[in-house]
């Protein structure tokens, strides 16, 4: 994980939304800028809650090409509107810059939307589902259900390469493989 914050032996710019609390201390100690997010929708976007920016990922309030890495983990199976807000996270992505992402996939099925946002109200297109939610007792409702078709969805959306990695580090504490996904900008074109 360090090679995630260190680039050319210097500490970078780092965005993790909706940290765990391992990783938010990771992060703030090791990397020379850290932020940090989670979304309550009753509060302005973009002031402080504590130790936390709140952040609507589709719609941040974040400059451009800010961060060299942005880190979401296992939300994207959450949002309303998962690709506008990866055109987002890309946004705020330097060139060269890095999307590292968890998401819970189906292998074998191809994407499908469990749950949209119609003016305001959720439409649910399967039953509901919802998972445990560290800021919202009633957990957070799974919105899409990822496939085997992810990383070309992502790919497309943001124009950056996309591609799933297999992580098995039991020394780290990663004792069983785990999927991620990496999401990287193209890189700065050089100035004629």
């Amino acid at each position: 994980q360090r090679q995630m914050c260190i680039r050319d032996r210097q500490p970078s710019t780092v965005h993790e939304s909706s940290p765990s609390l391992c990783t938010y201390w990771y992060l703030r100690r090791n990397c020379q800028s850290f932020h940090a997010s989670y979304f309550w929708p009753s509060k302005r976007t973009g002031q402080r809650v504590g130790a936390f920016d709140n952040i609507d990922l589709g719609a941040q309030s974040y400059t451009d090409a800010r961060f060299d890495t942005v880190i979401t983990q296992d939300v994207f199976e959450h949002l309303p509107a998962p690709l506008a807000a990866a055109k987002e996270i890309h946004r705020t992505l330097r060139p060269g810059g890095v999307h590292v992402f968890t998401v819970p996939r189906t292998i074998g099925a191809t994407t499908r939307t469990r749950a949209r946002l119609v003016s305001g109200q959720w439409q649910h297109l399967e039953p509901p589902e919802y998972h445990r939610d560290p800021i919202n007792p009633q957990g957070s409702l799974v919105t899409t259900d990822w496939g085997v078709d992810l990383e070309d969805r992502m790919a497309e959306a943001v124009g950056a390469s996309c591609e799933a990695r297999l992580i098995h580090e039991p020394d780290l504490g990663i004792p069983s493989p785990i999927e991620v996904f990496v999401a990287k900008n193209p890189p700065a074109q050089p100035k004629p």
